[in-house]
């Protein structure tokens, strides 16, 4: 293949293992070395692109992996403090090692059919804001979900109704507007079986996904 065909092999290849590495095949959550191997890994697809040299890609390698590390031990801080100020108010905290994920059931969240924020929750979501504040280099998006009872329109606006409601709270207590994108994703991307109650009840969620700059 040439030069270039070899360089964008190598940059697809290296893509892909950085994309598998994520992935744990049981659903648990990341290790904590994982920011460092994808950034490994990026670093070095990014050193062949660049210099198409072994030179390069150590150098490559070697930056991307600091910068993978880093992130990942940002995302395991601001891990350690939401776990701990949301102990006990029903939201679960997931780290995927590339950003971090506040689920938000409905049923601590809003009341049934509601797009307001129950007035017992919002403390909860003054502590999210606090550590968005404590942790400025991200972005966050807050999607909403639902599950498949009633119309294809009638969930996805309750949806988006739920996602800026919180918004909102986190816009009220402190967080920057412009750090936020807010989306109503309906039923679309459920999390477990709407053919029972318990799997509809996981899937009405808010979902605040951090992700580092």
């Amino acid at each position: 293949m040439g030069h270039h065909g070899t360089r964008i092999s190598i940059a697809l290849v290296a893509g892909t293992l950085a994309l598998a590495s994520c992935a744990n095949p049981d659903g648990t959550n990341y290790q904590p070395g994982t920011g460092a191997v994808i950034g490994g890994l990026t670093g070095a697809a990014a050193g062949q692109i660049i210099g198409g040299d072994t030179r390069a890609t150590v150098i490559g390698t070697a930056v991307g992996a600091a910068i993978g590390g880093a992130i990942g031990t940002q995302l395991q801080t601001q891990e350690r403090e939401l776990q701990q100020s949301l102990a006990g108010s029903g939201a679960m905290i997931t780290n995927t090692g590339s950003d971090l994920r506040v689920i938000l059931p409905e049923g601590v969240t809003f009341r049934t059919g509601s797009s307001v924020v129950d007035p017992g929750f919002r403390p909860s979501l003054r502590a999210v804001s606090d550590s968005l504040r404590r942790h400025p280099n991200t972005h966050v998006r807050v999607l909403g979900h639902t599950d498949n009872v009633g119309g294809a329109a009638y969930n996805a606006q309750l949806s988006q109704d739920r996602a800026l409601a919180v918004a909102r709270e986190l816009i009220a207590t402190g967080t920057d507007a412009g750090r936020i994108v807010v989306s109503g994703r309906g039923f679309y991307e459920p999390i477990a079986s709407n053919a029972t109650a318990a799997g509809r009840a996981q899937n009405r969620r808010v979902e605040i996904v951090i992700t580092p700059n």
